[in-house]
């Protein structure tokens, strides 16, 4: 049973990464269905799902430490600001 005091856990930084890698397939498939029937509607869903994904990103892709926004590009083995190991 859970503690009703305790908050939900956050997710890490490579747990939010994931869940973008598995969103983006959907999105870009929608996008190259949009453009092989030439319909626009298609479109829209595939925007929310980049919303989410920036909305995931600005949330969660920060170093568990510091709670410093982490770099966007490249492999993050360590938090650039404060040293800190990502999981």
């Amino acid at each position: 049973m859970a503690n009703k005091d305790s908050a939900p856990r956050r997710w890490t930084p490579k747990e939010a990464q994931g869940m973008i890698g598995r969103l983006i397939v959907p999105s870009m498939l929608l996008v190259m269905l949009a453009v092989s029937v030439r319909t626009m509607w298609l479109l829209i869903p595939a925007a929310a799902l980049w919303v989410v994904m920036l909305l995931i990103l600005y949330k969660y892709w920060r170093c568990p430490r510091c709670g410093k926004t982490l770099p966007k590009m490249g492999k993050v083995r360590e938090c650039p600001k404060c040293g800190a190991e990502i999981d």
